[in-house]
Formats: C-alpha cells, structure tokens, sequence
C-alpha cells in the first residue's frame, strides 16, 4: 500500500516538473522572438555644420614667362650650342648661323674706318694750323662719321647670326638641324623660366557667378604626389564660345621640385560654402515616389523606434546633402541599419 502511494506521488511530482520545464521553454522562445522582431541601428545626433562644395577640373602647368626665340635673319644653321633639357643663363649662346658674307663686309668696313680715321685726324691737324680747307676737312669728317655708323650697322647684323637667350630658363624644344636653313618667321628654341609657373584651367560657365578671384583653391599635381593651396590670381570675365568656360590661372610657388611645364594638374574650387546646415549622409536618405525622407530614432515609453521623415533637400557633395525641411538640431538620424525599416519599428541603437 505504501508503495503504490509513494509511486503516485512520484508520478505527480514528474509531471508538475515536466510542466514546468515546459513553461520555461516558451518563456524562452518569447524572448527570442521579442528579440528578434527589434531591429539593431546606428545613429547620428543632428549638429550644425559647414557645408562645402568643390568642383575639380582639369589643367596644365604653364611657365608664366615662356619665350619662343625666332631667329633675326636667314641663314644655314652651323652650330647648336643646347639641347633640350639644358638650364641656360639669358645671353648665353643657343646656335651659331652662316654669316661669312656680313663677316666679310664687316672686315671691309673695319679697314675703310681706319683710313677714313687717319684722313680726318690728318685733316684736322692741318685744320688747327690754319692749313688746308675746310671743305677738305669736312669732306674727311663726313666719310670718317659714316664709316662709323657702317660699322655699326653691320656689327648689329652680324649678332644675328648668333642666336641667344633672352631668358634665363630650361630649354624646352630646339627645332632646327645642323645644315638646315632658318627663317625669321620660325621659332627655334623656346625657353621657360621654372620660377614663375602657374596653373591654368577652364570651368564651365554654370560656376560663372559662384567663383571669384578671392577663392582658395587647392592644385593637386598627380606626377608629384603634391597638392598646395592657394587663391586664385585670375579669373577670366570672357566665355570661350567654342566650350562654353572661362579660364583661371593660379600662380605656383617657386619651393615646388621638379615641376615642370606641360605637366598635368587638378583644380578643385569651393564654389560653395553654407555655414549652420542641416547636413546627412547621401545613402540614409531614401527616395519613394519622388518623395525624400529619412529615418530618426525616438524613445517611447516601450523603447526605442524608427520614425519616417519627409525631407526637403538642396546641395550635395560627395557623402554630404543640405536637408533644408524635416530634421532638426538633436534629432538622431538612423544613418545603418535602415535598410528594412517602417515607421515605428522597434530598433536597439548600437554603439559606434
């Protein structure tokens, strides 16, 4: 009899254990997915900022002071002092040209100036010792000035079979061959000087009204690994009709090693600044019917949930855009984790 009733008891006690091992699962399967049906998010508390847009383009570096040297008169090309690549002093020798035949008459001239020379100084004498005419000694004077100014004149035209810098500066291009025959008309030697280099560029007219020549700018120079920041010094008012732009120029400091004319540059102009806005990353701002909004997380008495905002919006720049309607200073805008939200979803907000 004791024995059944212990059995009967053990029975009871298995079941109410059972029991509750059962309400403990669901109890556990609940939480799960309570859990489960709360979204984890990011956010980002709304503060004032700046604003910047830059617009880059594309430019060149130039030699402010670039020459191109014409030869002064025809003639064969003799000798090239430099080449291309060579750092010259102004007045240092590029070429030398064939002028044997000025270099002859200049010869002949030098002669006829030495006896022109001695007949004036014999007159002049014989003039001083009331000897002789005056006629004579004014004959002898005249031919005497005038071989000087021969002389003169053709000293000058012999220079210009020596071809020389103007400049101080690197050779950039010697376009003449040992042989060949040169004219006035073409250039053949140009030189830069690399102390004086700039940067220019075109921007389209749409910027026409938004960049000034008080604007920093900043010139990144690829080949260098170099970027410097300067104001602009020109500001074309003239539109180029064939493009559409107008030009700028930025003068470059001279402590830049190595660069040199024709090398690639980007400008990047700010061409819009706003100071106190309202700005949120590009990509949590979401666009359903042509109609932006976002989504900011708000605490209720049950926790934390997603909110969905109508937004108004203006400029962008890269992960940067003006929200000019529908957020506020403090508000804490979900910038991940919204992929898969709907308006007052339950989220967990998650530490940076």
């Amino acid at each position: 009899m004791k024995l059944t009733q212990m059995k009967s008891q053990i029975s009871i006690l298995a079941l109410l254990l059972l029991i509750t091992a059962c309400g403990n699962g669901n109890g556990d399967v609940n939480s799960e997915n309570e859990n489960a049906r709360i979204t984890p998010v990011y956010v980002e508390e709304i503060q004032p900022k700046t604003f910047k847009r830059f617009v880059t383009v594309q430019g060149d570096v130039e030699s402010d002071r670039t020459i191109m040297i014409t030869p002064k008169t025809s003639a064969e090309v003799e000798e090239i002092m430099v080449r291309a690549g060579q750092n010259v002093k102004k007045g240092d020798v590029l070429a030398r040209l064939d002028g044997e035949i000025t270099r002859s008459q200049l010869e002949q001239v030098k002669t006829q100036l030495e006896l022109a020379k001695t007949l004036f100084e014999r007159q002049k004498n014989l003039r001083e010792q009331n000897i002789g005419s005056e006629v004579e000694f004014l004959q002898a004077k005249t031919q005497y000035e005038s071989a000087k100014s021969q002389l003169t004149t053709l000293e000058e035209q012999y220079s210009y079979y020596t071809i020389r810098a103007t400049i101080s500066g690197t050779v950039d291009r010697v376009n003449l061959k040992v042989g060949e025959t040169v004219a006035p008309s073409v250039p053949v030697f140009q030189i830069s000087n690399s102390d004086a280099m700039k940067v220019t560029a075109q921007v389209s007219e749409s910027y026409i009204t938004t960049v000034n020549a008080t604007d920093s700018v900043e010139i990144i120079l690829p080949s260098l690994n170099q970027s410097v920041t300067k104001k602009l010094d020109v500001v074309s008012k003239a539109i180029n009709p064939s493009n559409r732009t107008f030009g700028v120029e930025v003068f470059l400091p001279n402590t830049i090693e190595n660069i040199r004319p024709n090398m690639m540059a980007k400008v990047k102009v700010n061409d819009i600044t706003l100071y106190d806005q309202i700005v949120a990353p590009v990509n949590s701002v979401q666009l359903a019917n042509n109609d932006r909004y976002v989504f900011v997380a708000e605490e209720t008495e049950n926790g934390w949930v997603a909110r969905n905002r109508s937004v108004k919006t203006s400029y962008n720049y890269e992960n940067d855009l003006v929200i000019t309607d529908g957020l506020e200073v403090g508000d804490l805008l979900i910038t991940a984790g919204y992929a898969n939200l709907s308006d007052g979803v339950a989220i967990s907000i998650q530490e940076n």
